[in-house]
Order: structure tokens, then sequence, then C-alpha cells
């Protein structure tokens, strides 16, 4: 068939099919023709960029023949519900965007090519895109609709693609290698178990949740600032000891604005990060950080600094300056004290001595928090280690139940009773 490019479009039809012999659509032909809702493209081979953009009342399009689409062509047809595909091969950058009604049932496995941001706020429900090498910046973001997703043949997940999409519960992996910034930012339904071992590159708020605990690759060799999850956040982590100096890309940014006031800083606590470090052998804890990424800069730059290029880490940078600095922050410096007493690591005894003291002065404090907040490893270690002080366990008991807290009731009321089997012996000894 003879090539044919039908031009700028002037009618006023609801439904419009294009002649036979037209084989391409010029770049901006129906471009903000209000009244068309219908089209079929017959012969078309190939759709140019801007074609139907901001066509707000298109409906359908019928595009068997199909090739090409290029970028932008339905970008804004906020009423675009139904595209019949045929073997398309390429679409180009942000062709889709912005069609708010559109849910494509299955993305055609004849794509060769996909542009950034192609389907970007869609209404896009499933993503099948296992064929696909790498996944395009920003392909799939804000689809808010979007229930699940397989990507389980990309070795890389473009910056943004998934951004936004704020109901997603799983996405299906394969061997990955990067993953960019903001990959899976603001996915608040999405909670990583597990990263896969092929992960070298983790980008900037790559991630929006993950579970605790969860373990970084020994493979990751970039980590990017506040990637697993907003700043505000409690999380905790576990690296492999040869990412421990990489590591301090996670805190080089912070939440804030450089300009901002931090004279009144209330994030701390919220912001804190349990660092497991683990050897790479064995897979044995061989550091422990209490640490927070909600920084103002002077802390900031003195937490990068204390990370040292042998993939160790100064600790006591927690001791000077995190405890002098927290002094207005009362739970900041409680949660330090403790970790720091549960995992030594570089504990000078005079310093341990001074935990220690100050976590008997406020152990009432220390564990009505701990009950509220469940942490029963913290509760338990208050009385193994004879941190309590003098705190009256009937009283903690009362309030444990008063707010639930089933296991640490279940802890203190054994405290209790050891205490008073306790009591007893030195009787019969008197």
């Amino acid at each position: 068939m003879e090539h044919k490019v039908f031009g700028k479009y002037t009618g006023s039809d609801e439904y419009y099919v294009l002649p036979e012999d037209m084989t391409e659509i010029a770049e901006g032909a129906f471009a903000k023709n209000k009244n068309l809702k219908h089209i079929d493209l017959r012969n078309v081979r190939r759709i140019g960029a801007f074609a139907f953009q901001e066509c707000t009342g298109l409906e359908t399009v019928i595009m068997s023949n199909v090739a090409v689409i290029e970028k932008g062509a339905f970008e804004f047809c906020r009423s675009l519900h139904s595209v019949t595909f045929g073997a398309v091969k390429e679409i180009g950058d942000k062709a889709f965007s912005f069609c708010a009604m559109l849910d494509i049932p299955e993305i055609p496995r004849s794509l060769e090519s996909i542009g950034a941001g192609a389907f970007s706020h869609t209404a896009i429900q499933r993503a099948d895109l296992h064929w696909l090498e790498e996944i395009p910046s920003h392909l799939l973001s804000y689809c808010t609709s979007l229930a699940y997703a397989d990507i389980s043949g990309a070795s890389a997940v473009g910056e943004g693609a998934f951004e936004g999409c704020r109901t997603i519960p799983y996405i299906r992996f394969g061997d990955v290698k990067i993953i960019g910034a903001k990959a899976f930012h603001k996915c608040d339904e999405l909670e990583f178990a597990v990263l896969p071992d092929t992960l070298e590159e983790i980008g900037d708020d790559a991630f929006s949740s993950v579970r605790p605990g969860i373990i970084v690759p020994k493979s990751v060799r970039h980590i990017g600032s506040n990637c697993f999850g907003p700043a505000d956040i409690r999380k905790s982590i576990k690296i492999h000891r040869s990412a421990l100096y990489e590591f301090r890309n996670y805190f080089r940014v912070g939440r804030r604005s450089a300009t901002e006031d931090y004279d009144e800083h209330f994030y701390l606590w919220e912001s804190s990060i349990d660092v497991s470090v683990l050897d790479n052998e064995t897979g044995m804890e061989t550091g422990f950080l209490p640490l927070f990424s909600d920084l103002y800069p002077a802390m900031r730059s003195a937490l990068i600094n204390a990370f040292r290029p042998d993939d160790t880490f100064d600790y006591s940078v927690l001791d000077t300056v995190f405890v002098d600095e927290m002094r207005w922050n009362m739970k900041g410096k409680d949660r330090l004290a403790i970790s720091r007493l549960m995992h030594p690591y570089e504990l000078a005894e005079p310093t341990r001595m001074e935990y220690s003291d100050y976590i008997r002065r406020h152990s009432k404090r220390i564990a009505r928090w701990a009950i509220w907040t469940g942490d029963v490893d913290n509760l338990v270690f208050l009385f193994k280690n004879d941190l309590a002080g003098d705190v009256n366990i009937t009283e903690l008991i009362d309030y444990s139940i008063s707010v639930s807290a089933s296991e640490c009731t279940a802890v203190l009321l054994e405290q209790q009773a050891e205490a008073m089997r306790y009591s007893d012996f030195m009787i019969d000894e008197l």
C-alpha cells in the first residue's frame, strides 16, 4: 500500500473512520478536537506525535494495524477508556499519559519499545511486563488503580516507574540489578520483605516501605538517600559489612530543605533507623547502629564522617555528638542509651556506666514507653540487667493492662512473681 499521510482534521464528527488509503496520521492532526468520541484508524501504521492530544471527548479508538504510536499521541484524552491494539511495536513517551479512564486489560506482548511515562496517570489495573528487560522511567507512575505488576524479566527499573501507585500490594521481581530513584515512592500499600540477591543499585527515595529487619543483599554497591522510605517513619535494616561505607549516602540528603529552620526539630524519634551490620561470609551481626535519618546539617555531617572507608564506623560519634545534641529529645536519648547497652560495640566502660545511670533515673518513663509501643525486648532488658531502678511493678502491670499490652503484661507478671520468690527466699534465710 502506498504511504499516505492524513493531515489536519477540521471536521466536527463524533464518529470518524479514516480513509482506507491512509497509512500515517500527521503530528497534531486531531489535537484539541472536542467533538470526536470514536475513531477507527483502519490501515494506519503510524500515529504522529500529539496527534490526538487533548481530545477530551474521545472515548474509543480502534487501531488494529498501528505499529508505531509517537510521543504524546493521546496525552490528556481524559475520557478515553477503550483502545483496540493490533501488533503495536513502539509506544512513545507519555503517549497515553493522563488518560484517566483508560484501563488496558493486557499490554501488548508485541511491544519492543515503550517510552517514559507512556501509561502514567491512567486507570490500568494489571501490568504484565515480564518480557521487558528495562522498565522505563515513570512508565506507570500515579496509576492509582494498579493492583499487580509482573516485571520479572527486567534488570532495571527506571526512575519513578511506579511512583504514586498507592494501592498496589505486590510486584513480581526477577533478577533486577538497578532500582532507580523514587521507583516505588508513595506506593503506600507495597511493603518489600525481600530484595533480589542480584540487586546492585538502590536509588534515592526508591521505596515507600520495607519490612522490619529486611536484609540488603551484599551485591548492593550503591545506596541512595532515604531509599528505604520516608525519613519520619521508623525502620530497621540489615546490611553487610562491605556496604557500610556506602551506607553513608543514605544520610546525605535530609527530608528537609537546607534553608529551613532546624531549631525546632521534633522528628528524631520517629526517624530512627536501626542498622544491623552483618559479616559478609557468616551473616552474623558484627555491628549495630541506632541512627536517625532526619537530622539537621551539623548532626548529619558528623554522622556521615563517622563512616570510614575501611567499612568501619566511629561509634564515639553516637556517645558524644548524638548524646549532646539529643539532651532535649527524651525519647531519642532513651532509645540511644538502651540500644548502646544492648549492642555495646566499641562502648567504653565510663560511657556504659553513664548510660546505665541515665536509664535507672528515667526507668519509669522508659518502661511505660516500652509498654505503650509493645517493645517487649526493651522491657525485659530493663529488668534482666538491673536497670529498672525503683519502678513500681504493680503500677506498671495496671498500666500494661489498661493499654492491652498482653505480652508486656505477661513479662511484668513473671517479673513480679520472681521478685516475690526472691523475697520469700530471703525471709527463709533470715
